[in-house]
């Protein structure tokens, strides 16, 4: 799932020792594509007696394994897309891994698929004087 240049909002704030935050703003759309993935997934890797594999209506899923794990599941691979469309959309260079601002449980607890989601994430990048010796 990729985001459109025009669907994601980036701003990308320098910090000190070659780090930088990035506040990204998810559309609804891509939340709610997301959010429809994670119970679809979840969905077919779960085992209910009296459905078949695969066939549980998505309500029952929400009851069984609730709807905290579910919007994990979305946002994991929410902020995963979106970091990676924010890199090329920007050219941001990262050294490793970017790490929320936020804990994920109050990311969680304030995502709704229906609703744009805004969170920020930090990460170390090569530094301009590297790039300028190359």
């Amino acid at each position: 799932m990729e985001i459109t240049r025009s669907e994601l909002k980036v701003q990308v704030t320098e910090l000190a020792e070659n780090r930088i935050s990035v506040e990204l703003e998810v559309p609804a759309t891509s939340c709610k594509s997301s959010y429809d993935n994670a119970l679809a997934r979840i969905g077919n890797s779960i085992r209910l007696p009296g459905f078949r594999p695969g066939k549980i209506p998505k309500q029952v899923i929400v009851q069984q394994i609730g709807s905290e794990r579910i919007k994990a599941a979305a946002l994991e691979n929410l902020v995963d897309n979106a970091w990676k469309d924010a890199i090329s959309q920007e050219s941001i260079k990262p050294i490793g891994e970017a790490h929320l601002k936020e804990e994920l449980q109050s990311l969680v607890d304030r995502f709704n698929p229906n609703e744009n989601v805004i969170f920020t994430l930090e990460a170390e990048v090569v530094s301009t004087k590297e790039e300028k010796e190359e």
